[in-house]
């Protein structure tokens, strides 16, 4: 754990990855939101520092440690503490050493190479945000990887009670502490479960490949709700990298269940198996299911246990193996729909803030932070804008937050209210990015480039030149900028609007830039405007998904339900989820189908009774099935 004054120097330092982090972790509804900003504001009325003010008010709110995990899983570090990794677990041996109880075997010489250092001081701060233990009925039993914001990677017999094949009458209760110290309570059987071999289970190695066939040891675990938001996780690669004999391996493991440091060691091939592979990290119980990495600290595969094996005589400690080339396909699909959703049913923990009716938003986000995409963002338009309701133009800012809290720290979202008159749009772009925490080169004229002579000219000259800024800086900081232009409260000047025009067209051309736009339905703007993100072919200009608000209907009421039952449950009731439906709107009156926004609070309100008897099923324990194809392990 960080001290008070790191964590108060972190806070100076760092005001754009501070904000981002307490916007990460207020996302369950906990208490009123706050920002450094107020912070800073009410710091200056109490006559203290705003950094101790903070802290101070994190650690009464118990948001302290969750605050640190944010912290350092966005690379940040107190300047005391870089050299160190941040305080993460230190290397067991250093990098490029031989194993010490084997390092005489001349033939066992580690591979050759060398490891960046500042990638791997990088990856230590990280590492410890994303490795967490696996609890089954309240006791340790294992290690886990976060791998998205609410998937854990472990080992498949770290969560099963019983041998292959066996089906038990109920699914264990099993938990997930993470690095922050909260436990979360995760979805049984597990969204994707692989056995281990009968000879594994009783801790003896294949013989061969025939032994483990579609046999992993693999269980990937959802947590209730996505509670590592704040953390980062272990990225997926885009596809499984190779391992084989004599490779370098990074191991992230709880050894006995003790915070342990980051192991390193070697490859060995198993004779005759291609499917597991031997290495020479030394592990103990409570290592298994804990995460291996290569030299790159690209994810590996999975620590499976401990063996004893007999080599010149003398026997010696192994550990195996499972390659993720052998469920990488099984997997990835599971973690990229975790990451970027593209429907989510609910934004916070206390399941008051329903998301209804939004799908084509959140296939819209997901689709845009891509980084090769004609789809640069959405265009959030009412059907009857001179309605003057503007509730779903302000709630597409919480989910976006939301969305692209999931996909970690690599997205900065810059909101522009457009709450008071000025002439002066582009300035205050500019100011609100750098207030992001993002640097960027001064305003000035192109090198020979006369002055536009012109309003239009002189907003497209300056558009193109902070949009060119805009895009450098986050490229250069390895992060997309988002920006939320809100349905402006006043009139809109005519210099805003051209500088607006001008900047979403320069925007939309640069790929590290993305544009929501709520509301303004009367402003034009450049750009294709696409009816769904499948409707944006590969090749051909960029645009943006349109997505039209104003009314609801029984389907999606029925589709937010139906997803907040599985999600809770593991399954859903057509027929009951019908009744609650029709029951509730039965107290309003629809047109063609479609009923009012003004309804929808009430609405909500009504859905909570049922939502609250969808969290008492999930708590039945007795009325959890196992996975017909899971089992249990070594």
């Amino acid at each position: 754990m960080w001290t008070d004054d790191e964590l108060i120097e972190v806070i100076h330092d760092s005001p754009a990855a501070v904000d981002d982090a307490l916007r990460a972790i207020q996302q369950d509804g906990s208490g009123p939101p706050v920002d450094l900003d107020a912070f800073t504001a009410a710091a200056g009325v109490l006559g203290t520092d705003p950094g101790r003010l903070a802290v101070d008010e994190l650690r009464r709110r118990d948001l302290l440690a969750a605050f640190e995990a944010a912290l350092r899983a966005r690379e940040v570090r107190p300047v005391t503490a870089r050299g160190a990794a941040g305080g993460a677990p230190e290397a067991a041996r250093a990098p490029g050493a031989r194993a010490p109880a084997e390092a005489e075997d001349e033939d066992e010489a580690t591979a050759a190479g060398r490891t960046d250092v500042d990638a791997f001081e990088r990856f230590l701060g990280r590492a410890r945000t994303f490795r967490c233990r696996v609890e089954v009925e309240d006791a340790f039993a294992g290690s886990g990887c976060l791998v998205g914001p609410g998937l854990v990677l472990t080992a498949w017999h770290v969560v099963s009670p019983d041998g292959p094949g066996a089906a038990p009458a109920t699914a264990p209760h099993v938990k997930v502490v993470l690095s922050d110290g909260s436990a979360h309570d995760v979805h049984m059987p597990p969204t994707y479960a692989s056995p281990c071999g009968d000879a594994e289970w009783k801790d003896e190695a294949p013989r061969s490949d025939d032994e483990v066939a579609n046999r992993h040891d693999v269980a990937l675990l959802a947590l209730e709700t996505p509670a590592a938001r704040h953390l980062g996780f272990a990225p997926m690669p885009d596809a499984a990298p190779a391992v084989s004999s004599r490779s370098r391996v990074y191991l992230l493991d709880f050894p006995s269940g003790e915070d342990g440091k980051l192991a390193d060691g070697t490859t060995w091939k198993i004779r005759n198996v291609t499917s597991r592979l031997y290495h020479d990290i030394q592990t103990e119980h409570g290592s298994s299911g804990g995460a291996c990495f290569d030299r790159g600290f690209r994810l590996l595969g999975l620590h499976q246990g401990g063996i004893r094996v007999s080599r010149r005589g003398r026997e010696v400690k192994r550990g195996r193996l499972v390659p993720l080339r052998l469920f990488y396909d099984d997997v990835a699909p599971y973690v990229a729909e975790d990451i970027a959703p593209t429907e989510i049913w609910h934004l916070d923990g206390e399941r008051t803030q329903l998301v209804i009716g939004r799908d084509l938003f959140a296939a819209a986000v997901a689709a845009a932070a891509e980084e090769t995409t004609r789809v640069r963002g959405i265009r959030v338009k009412r059907r009857r804008p001179a309605d003057g309701d503007e509730s779903g133009l302000g709630f597409s800012y919480r989910i976006l937050v939301e969305l692209l809290l999931r996909r970690g720290g690599s997205q900065t979202v810059v909101a522009v209210p457009l709450d008071e008159p000025t002439s002066d749009l582009l300035g205050d772009l500019r100011r609100r990015v750098e207030a992001a925490g993002l640097r960027l080169r001064a305003p000035g004229l192109a090198d020979g480039a006369p002055a536009p002579d012109t309003p239009a000219g002189t907003a497209r000259e300056q558009a193109h030149l902070l949009a060119a800024a805009v895009d450098e800086a986050a490229a250069e900081a390895g992060r997309t900028v988002w920006f939320f232009v809100d349905n402006p409260s006043v009139p809109l000047s005519e210099a805003a609007r051209i500088q607006l025009e001008a900047f979403v067209a320069e925007a939309l051309t640069l790929p590290r830039i993305r544009l929501v736009i709520a509301g303004l339905e009367t402003v034009p703007l450049a750009g294709l405007e696409f009816s769904s993100p499948a409707a944006a072919d590969p090749v051909g200009p960029p645009g943006l998904v349109v997505e039209y608000l104003g009314g609801f209907t029984r389907g999606d009421l029925l589709d937010c339900l139906t997803r907040a039952s599985e999600d809770l449950t593991g399954g859903s009731d057509p027929r009951g989820i019908e009744m609650v439906v029709d029951m509730l709107l039965g107290e309003f009156r629809s047109f063609n189908g479609e009923y009012a926004d003004a309804d929808l609070p009430h609405v909500v309100a009504g859905l909570q009774p049922y939502l609250q008897y969808l969290e008492r099923q999930a708590r039945r324990v007795g009325e959890r099935e196992d996975d017909p194809h899971g089992g249990d392990g070594p």
